[in-house]
């Protein structure tokens, strides 16, 4: 009861509710801030799994000496693991040809279904046809139906001869969310590919997931990918030193391992925002104690203990800390939509890897940061409300009423 009529009292004038409005957005602002950061570093990650993931599953495995045969024993090792949902892949180097553009890709020649089981690219190929990554399609300026020529590198020692020259029609285009996938990345069917490199049925990459159910990364990333390490441990033993066994994300470990230290110390950084907008709201509690201090020092006369005039202004300070946390949310999501849909936020993909980026954040990562900011307004609030605490009643009324 006494907190509402305090609450009534400071903000009885338009100037006052002025103020305070503005204590709650810049509090909330510092707050949006944060967890915008965090956010951002977490879509980040997020994004870069999931487009490693959906243009390599979970697994790949290639054997140290090229080419092998898939059916003869790997298969089997698979089966005995428990592994159903894999595929073969033939993988090479080359270049692509537009009229007087080229340029250097990777080769994948795969099977559409088993393919998409693994990594959920539905892609539809017919022999004479390839699919390319978005980026490379922008960059060579193809369109479905245009006829290009890949010309296939010799990098392999079973690939022996003159570089050889075919001539494919573009059936469609496709992203995997990482701009180097979709400006590097080229499929054809695998039994031409064979054909082309004149490797008989062989193949030189194996392509599996550890489950089938693909909410299983979606609803635990970090867990998922305990699960894979585990996976990998155990194909070393079963199935040797001839094959070398890597997860989804092994090509960006840096950088992923950067962009988490990153987010720890730009958050650390960005608490001395927080810390200055507090100090705005202290400056409302000393503009608020000078404006009604006539008042309080009444209050105070009348009988009303010290104690209940500080919870009065931490209920104050707990009211800016509950709608500051409120207006940050909404913040958020401004944010988050100004990222994603607003053209001047769009990343260069060659140097950010993603092109877009979005915010990412859990109920925990809230908790966190709503937490850390009342913890800094209560401890700064607390030394400020004691020194103000130690003026006695007679000597305020008498300043009040001399």
């Amino acid at each position: 009861m006494f907190q509402s009529t305090l609450l009534k009292l400071f903000l009885s004038d338009k100037g006052t509710r002025r103020f305070a409005i503005g204590v709650v957005f810049g509090f909330a602002f510092s707050i949006a801030v944060i967890l915008g950061n965090i956010g951002i570093m977490d879509g980040f990650e997020g994004a870069l799994r999931t487009g490693l993931k959906k243009s390599n599953g979970d697994l790949t495995i290639h054997s140290r000496y090229g080419f092998f045969d898939f059916e003869s024993y790997l298969k089997h090792e698979l089966e005995l693991a428990n592994i159903n949902t894999f595929t073969s892949i033939v993988q090479t180097e080359g270049f692509v040809i537009k009229n007087e553009v080229s340029k250097g890709v990777q080769i994948k020649g795969i099977e559409e279904e088993s393919f998409k089981k693994v990594t959920g690219l539905d892609i539809t190929l017919e022999d004479n046809e390839v699919v390319l990554g978005l980026e490379l399609a922008n960059f060579l300026k193809v369109k479905k139906g245009d006829p290009i020529v890949l010309a296939f590198a010799n990098g392999n020692s079973q690939v022996s001869g003159l570089p050889s020259l075919k001539r494919y029609q573009v059936a469609s285009t496709i992203s995997h969310g990482i701009y180097q996938r979709d400006l590097r990345t080229l499929y054809i069917k695998k039994n031409i590919l064979q054909s082309d490199l004149n490797v008989e049925n062989r193949v030189n990459l194996i392509s599996l997931n550890i489950s089938s159910d693909e909410n299983d990364f979606l609803k635990d990333p970090v867990g998922y990918s305990l699960k894979i390490e585990k996976v990998i441990d155990g194909f070393k033993g079963s199935i040797g030193r001839s094959y070398i066994v890597k997860p989804y994300w092994r090509e960006f470990i840096t950088l992923i391992t950067a962009v988490k230290e990153e987010k720890f110390f730009i958050s650390i950084i960005l608490q001395i925002i927080v810390v200055i907008s507090i100090f705005n709201v202290l400056a409302f509690v000393v503009f608020l104690n000078e404006k009604r201090s006539r008042e309080l020092f009444l209050f105070k006369a009348l009988g009303m203990s010290q104690k209940k005039v500080r919870q009065g202004w931490l209920y104050l300070m707990s009211l800016i800390w509950v709608s500051s946390c409120l207006l940050a949310l909404l913040f958020v999501e401004v944010f988050d939509w100004a990222l994603v849909n607003l053209p001047f936020f769009k990343l260069p993909g060659d140097v950010y890897t993603l092109g877009n980026l979005s915010i990412n954040l859990d109920t925990f990562d809230y908790i966190l940061v709503f937490f850390i900011s009342y913890f800094w307004l209560f401890i700064i609030s607390w030394f400020a409300l004691l020194s103000m605490s130690k003026k006695s009643v007679l000597t305020g009324l008498r300043k009040e009423f001399a």
